[in-house]
């Protein structure tokens, strides 16, 4: 009779979930390898990529999700020591999925105020943007344009997109 009683309880309780969980999730970066720089004469390069193995966001995607971005890195990884030539940078992140009607998001700029330390190049977001429905398109096109006092020889370098936000589940009675 008491299950009964507490089963009838349950049915009459306003709709409030009985579980509601939210977390911060830590910055997370996708990262695109051996991004190849051709020399050039006019001291401006554009390099264009897509990340398309976004299968690391697969869980996290399944719930409530909320992730911004908050910078880009460039880290020099052949053909140059320092970074310290490059006197601005724009990066860009589009859908790669061509149904997508997202637009492109103006991810990192810095124009004359790009502070290289050694290799790495660090451009906090100017403008925080929700990326995860861009992550849910499936891909991600970016675009980076470099320029400045560009090597007269090819370099690599390695190019993290960041992001951090929240996370929450709720389980409904």
């Amino acid at each position: 009779m008491l299950k009964l009683a507490s089963l009838s309880l349950l049915l009459v309780l306003p709709a409030c979930p009985l579980l509601d969980v939210e977390v911060e999730v830590g910055e997370v970066c996708m990262t695109y390898h051996d991004v190849r720089v051709d020399p050039t004469k006019l001291g401006v390069t554009s390099e264009s990529f897509v990340l398309d193995d976004l299968s690391a966001f697969d869980d996290l995607l399944e719930l409530d999700t909320n992730l911004e971005l908050t910078r880009a890195e460039l880290r020099a990884t052949s053909g140059v020591t320092d970074l310290a030539f490059i006197n601005s940078a724009h990066v860009t992140l589009a859908s790669g999925n061509p149904e997508s009607t997202l637009p492109t998001l103006s991810v990192v700029d810095c124009d004359g105020d790009c502070l290289a330390s050694g290799t790495t190049l660090s451009v906090p977001a100017g403008v925080q943007h929700d990326a995860t429905e861009y992550l849910r398109s499936g891909s991600i096109v970016v675009e980076l344009d470099v320029a400045g006092e560009l090597p007269d020889h090819a370099w690599t370098m390695d190019v993290d997109v960041c992001m951090r936000g929240r996370a929450g589940y709720t389980v409904e009675p």
